[in-house]
């Protein structure tokens, strides 16, 4: 195809793109047709493609013509007339390039406005948040759109986009953080019922009254109680919403998300660690792979997973925790829609030493998944003890080995290995690290603690990691040759993270002091600052 055509070509496959604009226009004037935007789609799509191979197609072709002006030769070949014809048709390309970017930004603006349509639909429409703040916040929320969109083009990007708007919506000065809407409305509730700068007789008998008159002052303070009551239940409604939407957007996570008859303190959601740790093989319960962490109940009911334990009655989320926590470890019932994580790596090393020599199978069948928790939304995991707790009186009307159970785990603190629980499906591609047991070993993990390579250690699970800690709790030296095996597993294992952490997690095993250290202090002091638990060694 000759430049003048491909430029032709090009031209003409333009008005094909400005279905785009008129789906944005029927959508401004509210006209905008379900069907008829499907039926737009495929050739436009189509269209889109085309126009793709035949940009290239102009690019190669101006690329040969570049070669030729700069050799005199042929440049003296061409007459005046066709240079000027080629001018002309540069010209037509300039337009058809303009033309194409405004086709480019209407088809922006529509991918953009149906996925804050779908989120919208998702939370629910209505109410304050869906007349006034979600329309408050929509080019905030079109922003985060464009940016998921532009670093995730797949069909993982819905969920993303909600997950971000969670967090945007949920953390202090987000993007999304209500009091943006709110703030302005408190400053002209300050000046209700009268503006104390218009000073009209109104507001001087409104005073006057205040001071006089008891039950005028009582009634008008009971409205403004009133009027504060319902601004507080406002602002909890946005973030509730987005709480809405994870629940329902495709693939999103289902979120614990305590009721207020729940009574649980502040710190609920918010104590996690920054890092968990999940060990799995073949035979480990609901699915595990280097991308999703899912519970059987997803796996066998994916609807019914949907629905957050702290949602149900207490009778049900007692019973269900029983049956989680008190399961065996190669199994499950289809109805579990837990999963466990531990914030002890030791704990995740021993168990899966343990598993791989129950089961006879290889180190490398035998994964241990890394997340950083701040990635991820809050409400994600939450504590297995905060959650005992909160439905311990619950409890005690249930059945006898459910009561003895929930006594023995809140108040026996030796096995105690800082189990957390997700539930639902866990999507944590790009923000974990999955390595194997064998190569976790290998990487100097086996030098810095031979321990791990005994092989009675193997035939024991829980009651070693108690063995490992009594062992290891006396104050120990810490060589600089441990540090560097201690840097090089983190670096090799967990590479997405931050190696001086993960090195102070591995070192963390022992009770340690380093040797140009007076104390373990210090130690102490830079493990604090990672929320690492001292109730264990490790």
């Amino acid at each position: 195809m000759s430049l003048d055509s491909s430029i032709e070509h090009a031209e003409r496959l333009l008005h094909s793109l400005n279905i785009a604009e008129n789906v944005v226009q029927s959508r401004r004037q509210g006209q905008e047709q379900e069907r008829s935007t499907r039926d737009q789609l495929v050739p436009l799509q189509t269209s889109i493609r085309t126009l793709y191979q035949a940009t290239n197609n102009v690019t190669s072709q101006v690329q040969s013509v570049e070669s030729l002006a700069n050799d005199a030769n042929s440049a003296e070949g061409l007459s005046i007339a066709e240079v000027c014809s080629l001018h002309g048709e540069i010209k037509k390309l300039e337009k058809a390039a303009s033309n194409i970017q405004g086709a480019l930004d209407a088809l922006h603006e529509v991918t953009h406005h149906c996925i804050f349509l779908k989120l919208s639909l998702y939370g629910g429409r209505g109410g304050i948040v869906g007349n006034k703040i979600l329309p408050h916040f929509e080019k905030q929320i079109k922003d985060i759109i464009r940016d998921v969109l532009n670093d995730n083009g797949d069909t993982t990007a819905l969920w993303k986009v909600a997950e971000e708007c969670y967090d945007q919506a949920t953390k202090p000065f987000g993007k999304l953080d209500a009091e943006n809407y709110f703030a302005p409305l408190e400053e002209a509730y300050l000046q209700w019922p009268y503006d104390p700068d218009f000073e009209s007789e109104e507001y001087y008998e409104h005073e006057n009254r205040l001071d006089v008159d008891e039950d005028y002052a009582a009634a008008f303070q009971e409205q403004i109680q009133r009027r504060s009551d319902a601004r507080q239940q406002d602002r909890k409604a946005w973030p509730k919403f987005w709480t809405a939407v994870l629940n329902e957007v495709p693939d999103g996570p289902t979120l614990f998300c305590p009721p207020a008859r729940l009574h649980t303190p502040l710190s609920f959601l918010e104590d996690v660690p920054r890092y968990l740790f999940r060990t799995f093989d073949g035979a480990s319960s609901g699915k595990n792979d280097s991308s999703v962490v899912a519970s059987i109940a997803s796996v066998l009911m994916p609807s019914k997973s949907r629905h957050d334990l702290l949602s149900m009655d207490e009778d049900r989320v007692t019973q269900l925790l029983y049956q989680h926590l008190n399961k065996s470890c190669f199994g499950g019932d289809g109805s579990d829609n837990l999963m466990s994580w531990t914030s002890s790596l030791l704990f995740a090393i021993q168990y899966g030493i343990w598993r791989a020599n129950i089961r006879g199978i290889s180190l490398s069948d035998v994964k241990i998944c890394a997340v950083d928790t701040s990635n991820f939304p809050k409400g994600q995991f939450v504590q297995d003890l905060c959650l005992l707790e909160a439905y311990r009186v619950a409890a005690q009307d249930t059945d006898k080995d459910t009561r003895e159970f929930f006594r023995f785990r809140l108040e026996t603190d030796d096995f105690y290995n800082g189990e957390y629980l997700s539930q639902g499906q866990v999507n944590h591609a790009g923000r974990s690290c999955v390595a194997t047991l064998e190569h976790l070993l290998n990487s100097g993990l086996r030098q810095l603690y031979p321990e791990f390579g005994d092989p009675r250690g193997a035939e024991k699970w829980t009651k070693r990691v108690l063995e490992l800690r009594r062992n290891w709790s006396p104050g120990q030296f810490t060589t600089d040759q441990e540090i560097e095996l201690a840097l090089e597993v983190a670096r090799r294992c967990f590479e997405k993270y931050n190696s001086s952490e993960i090195a102070l997690i591995l070192l963390g095993f022992k009770s340690r002091k380093h040797s140009r250290l007076e104390s373990t202090g210090e130690w102490r002091l830079s493990r604090m600052s990672f929320g690492l638990d001292f109730s264990s060694s490790d």
